[in-house]
C-alpha cells in the first residue's frame, strides 16, 4: 500500500454513512452499533479490527495505529470509488 489513501475522509465518511444509513455519532460518523451489524462480505478481518481503524482513522483516539489498509479495503468492499 502506497502512503496515498484512495479516498478522502469526506469521500470515507459518504461511503460509511451510505452503508449503515447512520450519522448519529460527532460530526455525522456511524455509531459503533450500527457499523458493527455491517455485513461486508470477503473482509479479511474481524469487522471489529475495522472499527479500530475507523476510531483511528477519525482520530478519536491518537493511541491507536492507523491502519489505512484496512480503510482502503472497507471502502472498496462498501462500494467506494474515485
Amino acid at each position: 500500500m502506497s502512503n496515498h489513501l484512495v479516498c478522502t475522509r469526506e469521500e470515507f465518511q459518504d461511503a460509511l454513512g451510505m452503508e449503515t444509513m447512520c450519522g448519529a455519532q460527532h460530526d455525522g460518523w456511524s455509531c459503533n452499533s450500527c457499523f458493527h451489524v455491517l455485513e461486508i462480505e470477503g473482509l479479511k478481518e474481524d469487522i471489529h479490527e475495522y472499527w479500530l481503524a475507523v476510531l483511528s482513522f477519525r482520530g478519536d483516539y491518537p493511541d491507536l495505529p492507523p491502519r489505512l489498509d484496512l480503510i482502503e479495503e472497507i471502502f472498496w468492499k462498501m462500494g467506494g470509488s474515485k
